[in-house]
């Protein structure tokens, strides 16, 4: 049975009862050192603590909180500072009944940087009863606000932990970096036999939740909200192995996810081994419930299944409120199944293969023929045209892309011919040529790099080759060069604005 509040509060003998002021991670340390089971640091509120090093529970029972525990800005800030290699705020693992609340608990990632290393929050472990409570967690550094990480021991498993009432994110940011992906998931849970309900995250742009497997877990009333610009690549994720990819027990219930704005969720809930861009052989498994979820507004598709064993119900899920999805993203990436799906409208997809039995699933569901996996394939709408003035234009053809316009893309071949793809059917990177230069080259190389398209400094747009060749050049003095997605398809530009060369004239 898990620990109720009332119940560890009449069982916690209070060490520390007075609030803190002032503190930093090195004072409130020895005070959780030299305190010992169940020790109270309370935080007053206004407070903030400027970390430089993580707060580490080391005895059960511990809590650190805000003062009278209030749920609005007064709530005492953790803050970690710019120039440490800290990624870590608070790290509670392997010790039981430790309570987190009503703080907030700030990463810093605008001014303190991206740096690859431990979430943010960091609780689990080999330990039950940890409670995580009215925080607000945010712009963690690393891969994740929040982690209550497994033990990876069978006999002392991470079991009946609360994390409840929390707002969280934004997690994260779009791209890649010097250490590699900069996003990062909201709560990322690995505990078995415990909860995650009514918390709010909003902008993670990994995961909002993932559940790593967490057998006996519930996921309940949770809102997950996109970043109002940038892309979540998921809502609620059971695509990890964890467990050997056991995910007996779990529901998943009453959630809402939305995406909003200029912003998107690629996948509202993702269920399998086969769905996210890492395909893993090994399925996951159940049973395990899906039910009285909420779809809203710029979500890609909002449940997949592909990779699962069987044991499996999803029910009375409402994608009545979607967007259309031309209207927030392109698929002109993705296979040709994920492309069918997405301009088809079709948001609940499953490939009965790779679902086993037993299965109940609702009506809504449009079933694969073929086996898709990794439906993380929308960007962004894609402009209509691009341009690039003189001096800002320079690829070779071993990188191949030029632009990718909606409906098309525009590459230079290994052979120096550039080409314009129609990218609006149902093949990846579309198959049928609008336009294309015509004009070839021996001299580009086995890897293509010889051959390069340039809009040099004086105006020109132009192909050399590795011999030092002018294969074709617009023979012109422009300030621009546009890429259309419709014809004339490529033009000079002069100062004035008047066409001065189309891509035609060379045929």
């Amino acid at each position: 049975m898990k620990p109720t509040p009332l119940l560890l509060a009449l069982t916690v003998q209070r060490a520390t009862a007075a609030c803190l002021s002032s503190a930093t991670s090195t004072t409130i340390n020895t005070l959780l050192t030299t305190g010992g089971a169940n020790t109270l640091i309370s935080l007053c509120p206004g407070t903030t603590v400027p970390l430089t090093s993580p707060i580490i529970f080391t005895a059960p029972g511990q809590e650190i909180s805000t003062a009278g525990y209030p749920t609005d800005s007064t709530r005492a800030t953790l803050l970690i500072q710019p120039g440490t290699n800290t990624t870590s705020a608070i790290r509670g693992n392997w010790q039981d009944y430790v309570r987190v609340r009503n703080l907030q608990i700030d990463g810093n990632r605008p001014k303190a940087g991206a740096l690859g290393g431990d979430a943010l929050l960091e609780m689990g472990g080999g330990t039950t009863g940890q409670w995580v409570e009215g925080n607000v967690i945010r712009d963690t550094r690393s891969w994740s606000c929040f982690h209550l990480i497994a033990s990876g021991e069978e006999g002392n498993l991470c079991r009946n932990a609360t994390v409840k009432g929390n707002t969280v994110g934004p997690c994260g940011e779009e791209g890649v970096g010097v250490e590699g992906g900069l996003w990062a998931d909201g709560l990322s849970v690995e505990c078995t036999e415990s909860e995650v309900v009514d918390n709010e995250i909003t902008g993670a742009t990994d995961g909002g939740i993932v559940i790593f497997g967490s057998p006996g877990s519930s996921f309940l009333r949770n809102t997950i909200t996109s970043s109002p610009t940038q892309r979540g690549f998921g809502g609620i994720n059971m695509v990890d192995p964890n467990y050997n990819g056991n995910y007996s027990g779990v529901v998943v219930s009453d959630n809402t996810i939305i995406g909003v704005d200029n912003g998107f969720i690629e996948l509202g809930i993702a269920m399998g081994g086969q769905v996210w861009s890492n395909p893993h052989p090994l399925n996951n498994f159940g049973p395990t419930t899906v039910s009285n979820n909420v779809f809203k507004g710029n979500i890609g598709f909002s449940i997949v299944i592909n990779g699962w064993e069987g044991g499996l119900t999803v029910q009375n899920n409402d994608i009545s409120a979607l967007s259309p999805p031309s209207d927030f993203a392109d698929p002109s990436t993705c296979g040709s199944t994920q492309k069918s799906a997405f301009l088809a409208s079709h948001p609940l997809l499953i490939y009965p293969p790779g679902a086993g039995s037993p299965l109940t699933i609702q009506p809504e569901f449009t079933t694969l023929s073929t086996n898709a996996s990794n439906f993380l394939c929308l960007t962004h709408p894609l402009p209509t045209s691009q341009s690039f003035p003189a001096g800002s234009l320079s690829v070779s053809a071993a990188t191949s892309t030029v632009v990718d316009l909606k409906g098309l893309h525009v590459q230079l071949q290994g052979d120096g011919n550039l080409v314009g793809l129609d990218t609006t059917g149902t093949n990846q990177g579309g198959s049928e040529v609008k336009w294309a230069s015509g004009r070839y080259s021996d001299g580009c190389g086995t890897d293509g790099s010889g051959c390069v398209l340039a809009f040099d400094e004086a105006g020109e747009l132009k192909l050399t080759d590795g011999t030092g060749k002018t294969v074709w050049g617009s023979g012109t003095k422009g300030k621009e060069v546009v890429f259309l997605g419709e014809e004339p398809w490529v033009v000079v530009k002069g100062a004035d604005g008047g066409e001065l060369w189309t891509v035609g004239e060379l045929a």
